[in-house]
């Protein structure tokens, strides 16, 4: 035998209204573990974002400081090779004028060895013409001498 229907439909409201609330409230705590769980989600979101940015710099420093360090080694490498280069140069410079100093001595001596010739010769040519004239000079008077006689 049945319950009458009005106990029947209050039992049933009852039945209802307990499963109603009774998934309320379950409804209620997975939306606040999944809030929770949001929320949670969100900080390691911001937290990866933060150390996703400090890597970044870290990185784009470490870069930088490389770069740095890669042009002052070049710096380093392109002063050394122009001092070689430099050093060179002035090495062959200072042989070269080492040359045309001992070109300039040899043209010196050479000019004064010309310059000694040239008075030597003078002198024998002065000489030459003194005795020449010393010469004549003696021949001369003994001519007159004869010139006389006759």
């Amino acid at each position: 035998m049945g319950l009458p229907s009005n106990v029947q439909d209050i039992l049933t409201h009852q039945l209802e209204e307990e499963i109603k609330l009774k998934y309320q409230s379950q409804l209620a705590e997975e939306k606040k573990r999944f809030e929770h769980d949001q929320e949670k989600l969100n900080h390691a979101k911001e937290e990866f974002e933060q150390r996703k940015r400090q890597e970044n710099e870290l990185f784009q420093e470490r870069l930088e400081k490389q770069i740095t360090e890669e042009r002052k080694s070049i710096e380093v490498k392109l002063k050394a090779k122009l001092s070689e280069e430099q050093a060179e140069q002035f090495k062959t410079l200072q042989q070269e004028l080492s040359e045309k100093s001992e070109q300039i001595k040899e043209l010196n001596r050479s000019k004064a060895e010309i310059e000694r010739l040239k008075r030597e010769k003078e002198e024998i040519k002065e000489s030459a013409e003194a005795e020449s004239q010393k010469k004549l000079n003696e021949l001369l008077p003994g001519r007159k001498t004869k010139n006389q006689e006759s």
